[in-house]
């Protein structure tokens, strides 16, 4: 179960990235709600709830859902006789959700429920993005272990699997884990994947919790053969490598661990969807001409209700534009501070969905 501490860096670190105010006056901006899409993911009897919920289209008419700490319960309906296991996946079987079947899965090949993506040592995987690349299916992973202070947790790195056979069912997949490379506390894949032609692009922040942004890029072919051992930089405003942490290149703006980009072919602009603050957290969207910025100032466009949560923080905001609907759905997380609440309040800890509605504004 995640914990993210206050990004007091929205408010203090903004100066090291320039960035444009949100032309407010340009867009007009809806955000709706349906009782429907808010209560997609709870209706699995065993699987409890989890955060992260990033989505990746398969290319078959069917979504991928990655999750991190999950709930699997061994009590049908209830968390109180659960096991948390570190992450775990969903099918969507179809892009509506109000039609779409949705199916959960994790390894339950031993006796006790584990991660769905796990391999040996002394530390864990959290989910963060991904895409096909051609008929294969890279995932990125967080990295996390145990440290003695602090939250008692940091993600010290990241790995990725790229699973030739995406399509099959999912206990017959064949993965292979990718150790990621040097990237001087970047943890890259956290967040947003996309992917053009030749390259895949991926994003990331700076851990443990200062959570500067940087974009870095792989040719598709090496992806495609597993390596992914010398990614590219967005540097000083072109394409290098990286061999050394200093010289710092200055971010693209103050981020946080898990957030999306996509683009938006009507609006002809990058949207990244971001949860902002601590706590009573709110959700904002940045835009772009370029994957690279230059970005504008958040805005600030929904404010979650916490009716009846007696210490929520709220976090892992995303978009999910491979959903149908009329307007772009995005997911947002509500958990407690309070480990008891959270067990007993089943309400919270399942991913919430809002519609976010953009249309520009003709000129008078």
């Amino acid at each position: 179960m995640k914990i993210y501490f206050p990004i007091v860096l929205f408010m203090l670190l903004t100066c090291i990235c320039s960035a444009q105010p949100f032309d407010t006056a340009k867009y007009s901006i809806k955000v709706e709600w349906s009782k429907t899409a808010d209560e997609y993911f709870t209706h699995d009897p065993v699987w409890r709830g989890a955060d992260g919920a990033a989505s990746i289209d398969l290319g078959n008419g069917k979504v991928l859902w990655l999750f991190s700490d999950s709930f699997i319960s061994d009590s049908a309906g209830s968390r109180k006789k659960s096991k948390i296991i570190r992450n775990s996946i969903a099918i969507q079987d179809g892009f509506d959700l109000r039609t779409a079947p949705l199916k959960f899965y994790w390894d339950k090949s031993k006796k006790e429920p584990e991660a769905f993506f796990h391999t040996a040592g002394n530390f864990w995987f959290w989910t963060g993005h991904g895409t096909m690349i051609k008929d294969k299916l890279l995932v990125f992973l967080m990295k996390v272990h145990e440290v003695p202070s602090g939250l008692g947790f940091e993600v010290f790195g990241w790995s990725a699997v790229l699973i030739a056979n995406p399509h099959e069912e999912p206990s017959t997949l064949k993965m292979q884990y990718l150790e990621g490379p040097e990237t001087f506390g970047t943890i890259a894949g956290s967040a947003a994947v996309l992917k053009d032609e030749k390259y895949l692009y991926a994003y990331g922040a700076v851990e443990p919790a200062t959570h500067e942004v940087y974009l870095l890029r792989w040719k598709i072919k090496q992806v495609y053969q597993g390596k992914i051992n010398k990614p590219e930089w967005w540097i000083a405003g072109k394409w290098s490598a990286r061999k050394t942490e200093k010289p710092i290149p200055e971010p693209l703006f103050i981020g946080g661990t898990e957030y999306s980009v996509h683009y938006d072919p009507v609006l002809k602009k990058y949207l990244q969807i971001q949860s902002f603050g601590f706590g009573e957290a709110k959700l904002g969207i940045r835009m772009a001409d370029h994957l690279y910025g230059k970005w504008t100032e958040p805005y600030l466009f929904f404010a979650p209700e916490y009716l009846g949560v007696k210490k929520p923080f709220m976090y892992s905001a995303k978009a999910h534009p491979e959903l149908h609907g009329a307007g772009l759905q995005v997911t947002y997380n509500v958990n407690s501070f309070d480990f008891g609440e959270l067990i007993e309040n089943q309400e919270i800890y399942f991913p919430r969905f809002v519609v976010l509605k953009i249309v520009e504004k003709k000129e008078p």
